[in-house]
């Protein structure tokens, strides 16, 4: 009888001889079974593209295994973003080596979320490969469903990275194309605080002064008209433009 771990090992063995993004120059962390999720990873001077994956099982007996491509999930994780918001308000993230795939989704911060990946609306539209079944390995809906893969990575996961190779591709692509109450739906955590430091650094002076002047004036009102919830986020806002505007983020900058 084949134990839990050595059913997700062997799963990927088969899937990692054929996934086309070890091709691509990707880097994989192996899937770990308490996140439900492995890592393949590209990384450049200033950027990591980042895919995870997860498998869909029964947690009583782990049969049958399933591998549902829409699942898969992708971001882009710029550098000087993440290490000057750190720097600003640190949060004890890191950009070393990553020893598992834990630690990469962790501290690998998240700067863009894939936006053009399809929405699921419906179980219905999901596609479930049974990969294992009855106690063994089902060799040809492994084939189908790395197939699978790799088409559907090609069409919105790679696109989807090409399309946003450098942080003026954020500023060109979601600051000046969104209004700003839309920009949380493409940055992940602060985004507003994000937006700002990249607006920054693409040197989108006119849009910075006009955003943060229209910004910090709405917090402020909604502060003094009760909202104290709002005071820490303030006094973060108000950090974050003393620290942008001070040129100390040129240092951290790569």
């Amino acid at each position: 009888m084949i134990i839990d771990k050595e059913k997700f090992e062997q799963i990927e063995k088969l899937i990692l001889k054929d996934i086309n993004l070890i091709k691509l120059g990707f880097q994989h962390l192996e899937y770990m079974q308490d996140c439900n999720r492995g890592v393949f990873y590209r990384e450049t001077e200033d950027k990591y593209d980042a895919i995870n994956y997860g498998f869909g099982y029964n947690l009583h007996n782990l049969d049958p295994i399933t591998v549902c491509k829409e699942d898969i999930a992708s971001y882009v994780s710029f550098k000087s973003v993440e290490k000057i918001l750190d720097a600003i308000l640190p949060n004890s993230r890191t950009y070393g080596s990553f020893g598992d795939s834990l630690e990469f989704i962790l501290y690998c911060e998240d700067t863009l979320a894939n936006v053009m990946k399809p929405a699921i609306n419906s179980p219905n539209e999901l596609t479930h490969e049974k990969v294992f079944e009855n106690g063994q390995m089902v060799l040809s809906n492994i084939t189908e469903a790395v197939s699978n893969m790799n088409a559907y990575i090609q069409k919105h996961h790679l696109t989807f990275f090409d399309n946003f190779l450098t942080i003026q591709d954020l500023n060109d692509k979601i600051l000046e194309k969104y209004d700003w109450t839309n920009w949380s739906k493409y940055f992940f955590k602060e985004p507003f605080f994000k937006a700002i430091i990249i607006m920054k650094l693409c040197n989108n002076n006119k849009r910075y002064d006009e955003f943060t002047k229209m910004y910090k004036t709405r917090i402020y009102n909604a502060i003094q008209n009760g909202r104290n919830d709002l005071l820490t986020y303030y006094e973060n806002l108000i950090k974050v433009i003393e620290y942008l505007e001070s040129g100390k983020y040129k240092e951290v900058a790569i």
